[in-house]
């Protein structure tokens, strides 16, 4: 059984989230404020949260800073308004797990969090879409623009390469086939990539990379969430 956690400080909506997670035999949920989502994370240990990053009453990247300190930290997406702004790229290179729209129907908001139990990243496609225009929009950030071209130049030819097709959402067992590799093989360049980026998952990579013009491949519109598995 799959324990959700819902962050938001309007009520209404958390009981709405809960009642469509809760509808599922597989997955089970509890919903607080923001100001006692750490709390409530230590004595509930959910696999998965659903932060709203823009909250009243509380600074929602503050919760998530709390909830990834946790020992055995769950997996974190941000819950972002239909029109998504810089804060949600800065909640993903902090090391959140993935985006969902506020509108997201009930059928892709439980298959996301279905998603990120197992390790997957998830992404609403129009978030997704929305992310990529605001990346290509900061690559006009020069700052920006140089550090992640300055951290991408400590990757060897064939990380690039791997760097770039994480960047399309590739998983390790799709990017093997095209580069006649290992999953094995490809799961240590992986690794290997995190550690030189400084990065703890696909999502932060994939901005870098963006960021660094590594990668130009957009998702296409559908209704289903873009996820970035791990294999």
């Amino acid at each position: 059984m799959t324990r959700t956690l819902i962050v938001n400080d309007e009520p209404l909506t958390r009981a709405g989230l809960r009642l469509i997670i809760e509808s599922a035999e597989d997955l089970t949920a509890s919903a607080t404020a923001g100001t006692e989502a750490v709390a409530e994370a230590r004595r509930c240990r959910p696999d998965v949260v659903l932060l709203d990053i823009r909250m009243r009453a509380t600074d929602g990247f503050v919760v998530l800073r709390g909830l990834l300190d946790l020992p055995n930290p769950p997996r974190v997406a941000v819950l972002s308004a239909p029109c998504v702004d810089t804060s949600v790229l800065t909640a993903l290179r902090m090391g959140a797990a993935g985006c969902l729209l506020k509108d997201t129907g009930p059928e892709e908001l439980l298959a996301s969090v279905r998603a990120l139990a197992v390790g997957n990243t998830v992404l609403s496609t129009s978030a997704a879409s929305q992310l990529l225009a605001e990346l290509e929009d900061g690559a006009q950030d020069s700052d920006a623009a140089a550090e992640a071209r300055r951290m991408a130049a400590s990757l060897s030819a064939r990380e690039h390469e791997v760097l770039a097709m994480m960047a399309e959402g590739l998983s390790n067992a799709d990017i093997g086939r095209r580069l006649l590799l290992g999953t094995g093989t490809v799961k240590d360049y992986v690794s290997d990539i995190f550690g030189k980026l400084g990065v703890a998952n696909r999502v932060q990579a994939a901005v870098i990379a963006h960021q660094a013009g590594l990668s130009k491949c957009a998702p296409a519109p559908a209704r289903a969430p873009e996820v970035i598995r791990a294999a």
